[in-house]
C-alpha cells in the first residue's frame, strides 16, 4: 500500500518496498497527457511562454498533465495548468536531492531509477515534446520505439521546426522507414497541439509489430 502527503505524493507505506507502486496506478480513470521540455529554458523566453499556455490548452481539456517534475519548460507547462485548475503531476527522482520538485505539481510520483520514471511516462495516453536537449531526444525516443511495437502504447506529437528538420535528419542517416517515420505528429505551433492530440485519442496510430 502506499500513503499520500498533503502534496499529493505517493509514498510507500511501512513494509512496502519503495516504487512498488505500479506506473499509472494513481492517475488510473483520467487522461494522462506528458509533455517533456528542456529544464534550462526559462521565464523570458518565447518558449517558455508557449509552454505556459500549453499547459493552460491541455488542463482545459480535462487532461491529468504529467511532466518531470522539475523546472524550466517542465514548469512552465505545470504551472500553465495548474493556473487554470488542472491536475498536474510530477515525476521526480529520489536521487536528485540536489534539485527541488516544482510546486505547481500538486502530485509527484517518485522513482526510484531512470527506468521506473519511464515507466511512468509511458504510462501516458500521449506524449508530446517540446524544446529539448538530450534527456527530452531521450523519452521522446523512448516513446516512438514503443509506439513502434506495443499495442496500447502512448503516442508521440513532436512540437516545433526543430523536430521537423531532426525528422529529416532521420530519415536520411538512420535505418528507418515511411511507417516509422509516420507514427508521430509533428506540429509547428502550440495551437496544432490540441487537435493533434484529440486525433491520436480518437484513432492511435497502430503499432508496426517487432522485428527482432
Amino acid at each position: 500500500m502506499a500513503t499520500s502527503s498533503s502534496r499529493g505524493e505517493t509514498r510507500p507505506s511501512a513494509g512496502a518496498r519503495a516504487g512498488a507502486v505500479p506506473a499509472g496506478a494513481v492517475l488510473a480513470g483520467a487522461v494522462q497527457v506528458a509533455v517533456l521540455g528542456s529544464a534550462r529554458i526559462g521565464p523570458g523566453d518565447p518558449r517558455h511562454d508557449d509552454a505556459v499556455r500549453l499547459g493552460g490548452l491541455l488542463a482545459g481539456q480535462g487532461w491529468t498533465v504529467v511532466t518531470g517534475g522539475y523546472g524550466g519548460l517542465m514548469a512552465a507547462v505545470s504551472r500553465g495548468a495548474a493556473a487554470v485548475g488542472g491536475r498536474t503531476v510530477g515525476l521526480p527522482m529520489r536521487a536528485w536531492q540536489h534539485l527541488t520538485p516544482e510546486s505547481s505539481c500538486a502530485e509527484l510520483r517518485w522513482s526510484s531509477s531512470y527506468a521506473e520514471r519511464l515507466g511512468f511516462l509511458l504510462s501516458s495516453r500521449v506524449a508530446i515534446a517540446l524544446t529539448g536537449g538530450i534527456g527530452t531526444l531521450a523519452e521522446a525516443a523512448a516513446v516512438w520505439a514503443a509506439a513502434q511495437t506495443e499495442p496500447d502504447a502512448a503516442q508521440l506529437v513532436l512540437v516545433g521546426p526543430a523536430w521537423q528538420k531532426l525528422i529529416g535528419v532521420f530519415s536520411q542517416e538512420l535505418v528507418i522507414g515511411e511507417q516509422d517515420l509516420a507514427l508521430p505528429v509533428v506540429v509547428g505551433e502550440i495551437e496544432a497541439v490540441v487537435p493533434a492530440v484529440r486525433r491520436l485519442l480518437d484513432a492511435p496510430a497502430a503499432a508496426l509489430g517487432a522485428r527482432g
